[in-house]
């Protein structure tokens, strides 16, 4: 009889304490799915232009594409701010910074804030948008944020129908022509050595073509003695590949 209350006792404790855990783990799972959805959602967000730089870019020129455009009151917010990239038909429209070494826009708005989307920048060992060839990089995001519109470009409709864009810089404004998609393995190509290639299209062209998934109708002719800029991504399905465009710059 003894034994019996006893097995009972332990019985209704273990039911009890199953009934916490339970309870305790469905609430923990709760706040995890909060929390993610929280999380996601503060990322995409801080990949979002706000109010402010869109107005100021608006009565630059900028955002109406007028050919009398400048970038000063976008370098008030930010002496960094070194130009806007715009690809037609996709998400990209940003300011376009760079920093003293490739690090600090990783997680940086355009105004140096924290973000974790960061903001798209020129590699630091290039002069500005001045050099024969320029990398800007950028994250790929969910949602079309940031640089993720690169990796449509591996489907071949998608890339034959967004073929230009446009890039301000304080040199002036320049037409973008889409010249190749790739996949590049990082250990496979050197391209991104930019002191290697800042100096020499044609090399940084040869070198990019070797990889390149799609290259554009006559590409070889029309990179010949062109201005090129490399729009870099990660690969969604490894850390070591890139997505990346090679564009061609026409003043």
């Amino acid at each position: 009889m003894k034994n019996t209350k006893i097995c009972s006792a332990v019985r209704s404790f273990l039911e009890k304490f199953i009934e916490l855990a339970t309870m305790a783990l469905f609430l923990w799972l709760l706040f995890v799915g909060i929390y993610a959805f929280y999380d996601a959602q503060n990322v995409n967000d801080s990949g979002k232009l706000d109010d402010e730089i869109i107005e100021v870019a608006t009565k630059s020129g900028i955002t109406t594409d007028s050919d009398d455009f400048s970038l000063d009151e976008l370098k008030k917010l930010n002496s960094e701010i070194v130009g806007w990239l715009k690809l037609d038909g996709t998400a990209i429209d940003y300011p376009v910074v760079q920093a003293k070494n490739n690090e600090k826009y990783l997680a940086r708005d355009y105004k140096g804030d924290f973000a974790t989307a960061g903001t798209p920048f020129v590699d630091y060992r290039n002069n500005k948008i001045t050099d024969p060839f320029t990398v800007i990089y950028g994250h790929r995001m969910k949602d079309s944020i940031m640089f993720s519109d690169i990796t449509r470009f591996a489907d071949k409709a998608y890339f034959d129908h967004h073929m230009s864009g446009t890039l301000y810089t304080e040199q002036g404004k320049y037409k973008m022509e889409v010249l190749g998609f790739a996949v590049l393995n990082l250990g496979e190509t050197d391209i991104y050595n930019i002191n290697t290639y800042k100096g020499n299209a044609s090399a940084a062209w040869n070198t990019f073509k070797k990889s390149a998934m799609y290259l554009s109708a006559d590409a070889e002719n029309k990179a010949s003695g062109a201005k090129l800029v490399l729009l870099s991504t990660c690969d969604k399905d490894s850390r070591h590949k890139r997505d990346v465009l090679l564009v061609k710059l026409t003043k």
